[in-house]
């Protein structure tokens, strides 16, 4: 029985209902969109299920605590201040591994903003925190908080089976995880998430709608990719940069206004890190899927690239 309560099992069996799920409603129903929002539905029904068959308390497992108002108006400005340090990430990514996400979002924007924002805004903002930040992270964290962050934030980056996606929601990951730390709530990381990703369809849809900057991008990326990329990357630098030690800044904002900043100062004290308890914060079974992950991804990068 324990076990069945460790995060690693549950890793591992979010990587097979996930392809459960994908499958069973790819052959039944042929919208995407419909397929994404069913899915999430089912996912977040299953993590609830089973945190009741554990029994464990759900408010205090997935910490649904109030959040000081303040800081949820720091949190929409930590939204946009991380974008320069994810995007240098995303490029990064970019050097390395195809790009299988952009054009397809830009293609399901065609059908319309509004159902995009609500399946790839709001329900991953919700669904996967509740999983990520909420079932795994909580049951890491016990050990260590750090090494739980770590952690869960990698399978949430390889639980995106590409490469690509993969650099840029690793480093995002991180940030939300320090977040609910800073906070002691998951709707805080539920709100970034879901304005993050927001914002992005938002962006990419109102570029969508500029042929001078459509027309621009193409001539742009008319030469080498991997120059393009590189060139992107020294531009952008200096801003990624400013962009961390902000965001560091905002998360020590937001833990004062939630007074939380003395627990996350105890992190960096070896003698406190001394008391934390000698658990394991990872367990076969957590490896098991996390080497799913990478096989999937390493088998999508084979396929465009063959493509």
């Amino acid at each position: 029985m324990s076990y069945f309560k460790s995060s690693g099992f549950f890793c591992l069996f979010f990587v097979f209902i996930f392809w459960f799920l994908n499958i069973t409603f790819s052959i039944f129903i042929s919208n995407s969109q419909i397929t994404t929002i069913l899915i999430y539905f089912c996912l977040a029904a299953v993590s609830l299920v089973y945190l009741l068959l554990c029994g464990r308390n759900i408010v205090q497992t997935l910490r649904l605590h109030k959040v000081n108002v303040l800081s949820l108006l720091l949190i929409l400005v930590l939204s946009a201040v991380i974008r320069p340090l994810t995007g240098f990430v995303s490029l990064a990514g970019n050097l390395l591994f195809q790009d299988i996400v952009s054009s397809s979002i830009t293609e399901e924007l065609s059908h319309g903003l509004g159902i995009m924002i609500f399946s790839t805004a709001l329900l991953p903002g919700i669904v996967e925190e509740l999983i990520f930040r909420g079932v795994i992270y909580s049951g890491m964290r016990k050990a260590n908080p750090i090494k739980g962050i770590l952690l869960s934030s990698l399978f949430f980056g390889l639980a995106h089976m590409n490469f690509q996606q993969f650099c840029y929601a690793f480093v995002l990951g991180i940030i939300l995880g320090v977040l609910v730390e800073a906070t002691d709530s998951l709707f805080a990381s539920m709100l970034l998430h879901a304005v993050f990703n927001g914002t992005s369809l938002i962006l990419t849809y109102l570029m969508t709608l500029m042929p001078s900057f459509s027309r621009i991008a193409s001539e742009q990326t008319s030469g080498s990719a991997f120059q393009n990329n590189l060139a992107s990357m020294t531009a952008l630098l200096p801003a990624a940069l400013i962009s961390l030690i902000l965001s560091v800044l905002l998360i020590m904002a937001i833990a004062h206004l939630n007074g939380r900043l003395g627990y996350i100062k105890t992190w960096f004290s070896s003698r406190i890190r001394s008391t934390w308890p000698k658990e394991k914060a990872a367990s076969l079974s957590y490896f098991a899927a996390v080497g799913i992950c990478i096989f999937f991804a390493a088998a999508t990068e084979l396929l465009m690239r063959i493509a």
